[in-house]
């Protein structure tokens, strides 16, 4: 036979493609860690019970599983791709209707709800409260991909998308934005979210940045929480240790994330720049034109703002590791071990296998907020709406 280079290469890519997908398969599980003993919720079953029973992509051997596509095999690819289809394809799958609220120093926060009251009239079905990640709001296709299946059949939940100062068009009203440890906005928020539906059950979901601030609030508010559960997704953690990670002089760091993110944080900036300086504090206009990575960002602009020391104060104080040992509600956290944003040893193990209130979920694929089984479907919006619908099944409002 004639050795012919093109069937050769053709069949070493079809072995590699299959020796990857095999890989793949064989690490694609879902492995919950937790305390011995989970809490039990409203006195009757255990949140580990419920889980196993009522959420098979996160329990069941034969369906909790996360595969990628192999059009998008790594993690850098997972995490890219709903940028990508953000900045080009501005997906438009979900219908909102804003409500904008004012907290007490005069700042405005967007709620985006999800159906339209239009469609959904008001009354005492659960509600699912989101909040979006660093700059995001309720146009990210994360955000609008578990809106669609929350609200669709057979579920059927109202939603609402909490959209911080400044972000998602919302006017800056105040001189002050948001960061990763606003709670108190998020929680004036959810209070007039559970005021205008008082028999209504509320189960928050936090991305991202939006994960780190959900997390920090429902640790502060422990048994007080009006929640009856949270999800974390993608929570970086430590925020000093993520930044660190974006900021790393590898290629993906240098000229894939770091810029990416960045450009996000100074459009958020320059675009109420004029609102932000008429706050006490005076910031240093020369040296924010000449900022070139995140820390310089938040020693400048955000620790600044908001009265920190520098960046380490506020990454400090706001990250929400230290808070999760006194949240009291059902917690659930879905993190990807390959994620690049958000290192894997920084996983508060410890924490999740002390605190029976807490469950993590944890993959080996995913990359940040990705979770993409094919270009149109991601597995993410499945857990998220097993869980929801687990928790308002065994809750009262």
């Amino acid at each position: 036979m004639t050795y012919n280079p093109l069937l050769a290469s053709s069949a070493i890519a079809a072995s590699a493609a299959t020796l990857y997908r095999k890989n793949t398969v064989d690490n694609s599980g879902v492995y919950l860690i937790n305390a011995p003993q989970t809490a039990i919720v409203e006195g009757k079953n255990t949140l580990l019970d419920i889980i196993t029973a009522e959420c098979p992509s996160l329990a069941d051997p034969d369906k909790a599983h996360f595969v990628p596509t192999p059009l998008l095999p790594t993690a850098d690819f997972q995490t890219c791709y709903n940028a990508i289809r953000e900045r080009f394809g501005k997906l438009k799958i979900v219908k909102y209707e804003r409500e904008l609220i004012t907290t007490e120093d005069g700042g405005t926060i967007g709620l985006d709800w999800s159906p339209p009251f239009t469609q959904m009239p008001e009354d005492d079905r659960p509600i699912v409260v989101l909040s979006h990640g660093l700059s995001g709001g309720s146009q990210e296709t994360y955000v609008q991909t578990a809106i669609k299946t929350l609200t669709s059949a057979p579920y059927n939940f109202r939603t609402v998308v909490v959209n911080f100062r400044g972000c998602a068009g919302v006017k800056l009203t105040t001189h002050v934005l948001y960061n990763a440890g606003t709670t108190s906005d998020y929680d004036i928020a959810v209070k007039y979210i559970k005021g205008r539906f008082s028999q209504s059950k509320l189960v928050a979901i936090g991305y991202s940045l939006g994960a780190n601030l959900i997390t920090k609030y429902v640790g502060e508010q422990g048994e007080a929480c009006p929640l009856k559960a949270a999800i974390s997704v993608g929570n970086p953690y430590d925020l000093a240790a993520s930044s660190n990670a974006i900021e790393q002089p590898t290629l993906r760091g240098k000229y894939v994330y770091s810029p990416a993110i960045l450009e996000g944080l100074m459009q958020l900036y320059q675009r109420h720049s004029k609102m932000v300086a008429t706050g006490p504090v005076k910031l240093d206009a020369e040296a924010i034109s000449k900022i070139k990575t995140i820390s310089e960002y938040n020693e400048l602009i955000t620790s600044r703002i908001f009265g920190y020391k520098n960046s380490t104060d506020y990454f400090q104080q706001n990250s929400c590791t230290q808070f999760m040992p006194n949240i009291s509600i059902p917690f659930l956290a879905i993190t990807a071990l390959d994620d690049p944003l958000c290192p894997g040893s920084y996983i508060p193990r410890k924490t999740f296998r002390s605190n029976p209130h807490l469950v993590l979920a944890l993959t080996m694929y995913g990359g940040h907020l990705g979770y993409h089984e094919s270009l149109s479907q991601s597995w993410l919006p499945r857990p998220i709406a097993e869980f929801c619908s687990a928790i308002f099944n065994h809750t009262t409002a």
